[in-house]
């Protein structure tokens, strides 16, 4: 520990005397970010970004890593404060959409239970009524180019598949497992089917049944195919979940259209610019009010977009600034739907349970552990750190945050953002800004330091800037990402 702490130490001192840093943390006219008493200044920010060889020299591009900053800086400065982090209030609030999603799972397990859910003389009703029918079957498949000939060879050997299992010299499971083609073995059960799930001379077939018996030959596109209808006392358990999988997947779908109407949700015209925008910025557009739809419950607002695209995948986020007007619509009308969902949940009742805070908490706690270490403060340091003089801890602070930056720049770690949903709580607790002015200075600074580096002689290296000695990665980080 005390290694560790002296390495740590080292480093700090190294980025506040270092030639071309010592202004990162002190000048309060010169900086491109600040957060609570924390300043990252130009000249520090400048040579990060120039002597980052595959950072494009772009406004968005310095305005994304002083973004990084502040959310580093903020969590690395309550960690090493003290604070863990792990209170109930901030759990559920770092852990936003794994909570929604969980609100909104046991909502739906509670409408599922209500339509899904029957007894023994419903469930008996359900079979003689036949409106949902267990249909067996198997399937002797024909390509569609084959000869008269093959044709009538496939329809033969299902003819005698029928002949025997309506004799009785062939039981159905026998009879599925004799069949050679591995499309035919694997289709031993349809499932539960009402009308117009399937082509019309296998519906016909299915539906001419009675419990127990076995159809003739039917004849589709894809071949030939002989049904079974199980007698329900052959089949109760079996009916009873395949029941249960349909009615659950015919109220999904009949539950999610008619919340557009229940709950009158509205999308506005002419929003796909903002969208797009909140699509390519979605911090600045955590603060818009602009409305952009309505539900029963209220406004859905730019705000609110921005929320839900962070709890989406990036790969989804990336796409928005470039789709189109309606794809635009239907992503911000499903959205609107989401939100209303969930008031609809809480209106309902529906609360997370304390188990499952203990859960996100877990999950949380991984995350901060990661960030932490990536950030040259693990765990095991942190004890130690927050014994430190405040200015001692500050100091080890900013230049572990730095330093982390730094690296990334140059491709010697990898990249972790801070979990969006806890930026935002950290954020919302703290004074912070990213400069404008800072990061148009930064940009023209940069710009005439790689300038330099690439105009040097090259038989002569160039002076690298002066930065912190080298923190070993507490997970064993190669540096690539």
């Amino acid at each position: 520990m005390q290694r560790v702490m002296r390495r740590m130490t080292g480093a700090a001192l190294a980025v506040l005397l270092g030639a071309g840093c010592g202004d990162a943390f002190t000048s309060r006219v010169d900086a491109v970010a600040r957060a609570d008493g924390y300043e990252l200044g130009v000249e520090p920010m400048a040579e990060l970004v120039a002597t980052g060889k595959e950072l494009p020299l772009r406004r968005d591009v310095v305005e994304e890593i002083s973004s990084y900053w502040v959310d580093y800086i903020i969590l690395a400065d309550r960690l090493a404060s003290g604070d863990s982090l792990l209170d109930s209030a901030t759990v559920v609030a770092a852990m936003w959409a794994e909570i929604q999603q969980e609100i909104a799972d046991r909502y739906h397990d509670q409408l599922i239970a209500r339509t899904t859910e029957f007894d023994s003389a419903q469930l008996d009703s359900a079979y003689a009524v036949g409106r949902h029918r267990l249909i067996k079957h198997i399937r002797f498949g024909v390509p569609p180019d084959a000869s008269p000939v093959v044709r009538s060879a496939k329809r033969g050997v299902a003819e005698d598949y029928v002949r025997r299992l309506k004799v009785g010299t062939l039981a159905w499971a026998e009879a599925v497992e004799a069949n050679e083609e591995p499309p035919g073995r694997a289709q031993g059960t349809v499932g539960v089917i009402t009308h117009g799930d399937a082509v019309p001379p296998f519906e016909n077939a299915a539906f001419a049944l009675e419990p127990g018996q076995i159809s003739d030959v039917v004849e589709s596109t894809d071949g030939y195919h002989i049904l079974y209808r199980p007698a329900l006392a052959d089949a109760r358990d079996e009916y009873r979940t395949e029941l249960g999988l349909r009615l659950e997947a015919d109220f999904n779908d009949s539950f999610l259209s008619t919340m557009l109407d229940r709950w009158d949700i509205e999308v506005k015209a002419g929003i796909a610019p903002a969208v797009r925008e909140v699509g390519s910025n979605p911090v600045r557009a955590k603060g818009s009010r602009r409305v952009l739809g309505t539900h029963r419950g209220g406004p859905f607002r730019v705000s609110d977009l921005a929320r839900w695209l962070q709890a989406m995948p990036i790969e989804i986020r990336r796409q928005v600034p470039a789709a189109n007007d309606s794809q635009i619509t239907v992503l911000v009308r499903t959205l609107i739907r989401n939100d209303a969902l969930l008031h609809e949940a809480r209106d309902s009742g529906v609360t997370i349970s304390a188990d499952f805070v203990e859960v996100a908490r877990d999950g949380l706690r991984r995350q901060l552990a990661l960030m932490s270490a990536l950030l040259g403060l693990p765990f095991d340091s942190l004890p130690a750190i927050r014994a430190l003089p405040p200015e001692a801890r500050r100091t080890l602070v900013a230049a572990h945050v730095l330093e982390y930056l730094q690296a990334l720049a140059q491709n010697k770690r990898r990249l972790q953002t801070v979990p969006p949903f806890l930026a935002d709580e950290l954020r919302g607790r703290a004074e912070w800004e990213v400069v404008p002015a800072g990061v148009e200075r930064t940009l023209e600074r940069a710009r005439r330091i790689r300038l330099a580096l690439d105009t040097v002689p090259s038989n002569r290296a160039p002076r690298p800037p002066d930065l912190p000695p080298p923190v070993a990665d507490p997970q064993g980080d190669s540096g690539a990402r």
